[in-house]
């Protein structure tokens, strides 16, 4: 019964052929882990956080109760960097700059994400353990009874 908090900075998984032999049950078993778990969970994005990578880092998609980020953080699917070199691919470098910039303000802010309802609030960094106290204080009569099963799927 040990409240989960989770400090997430992750670009993504590495993409290497020893790394994709494993990556796929460990992540799978580490979001299974945070899905199932009834105790109070609080996340707070301190950096980037990317992709499938980010989901399963306690994301309000698998669960988080709540989710707090602080302003230079950086949400979305990719890095928006990266983004660009694949949509346009045939433009010139400084289309795909421009394509980049509005790529970061509109899909990969702390705002956008929050606009999104990603994330409950943005929080600036010397308040972050006033809210994982608070956080977890009015999480700390938190209930959550599920259907009994006998086994789990991982």
């Amino acid at each position: 019964n040990i409240p989960i908090l989770t400090l997430t900075n992750v670009n993504g998984y590495k993409a290497t052929v020893e790394e994709e032999k494993s990556i796929a049950i460990a992540s799978s078993k580490l979001t299974y882990a945070f899905a199932e778990a009834t105790v109070p969970k609080v996340n707070i994005i301190v950096g980037k956080a990317y992709g499938t990578a980010y989901v399963t880092m306690n994301s309000k998609h698998i669960g988080a109760d709540l989710v707090f980020a602080l302003p230079d953080a950086q949400i979305g699917m990719m890095d928006p960097d990266l983004a660009p070199q694949i949509m346009y691919e045939k433009e010139a470098e400084k289309v795909r700059k421009e394509k980049a910039a509005e790529y970061a303000a509109l899909q990969s802010s702390a705002e956008a994400a929050a606009k999104r309802g990603y994330v409950d609030s943005i929080i600036e960094p010397e308040t972050v353990r006033k809210h994982a106290i608070y956080s977890f204080e009015m999480l700390f009569t938190k209930r959550e009874s599920r259907p009994s099963k006998k086994h789990g799927t991982v």
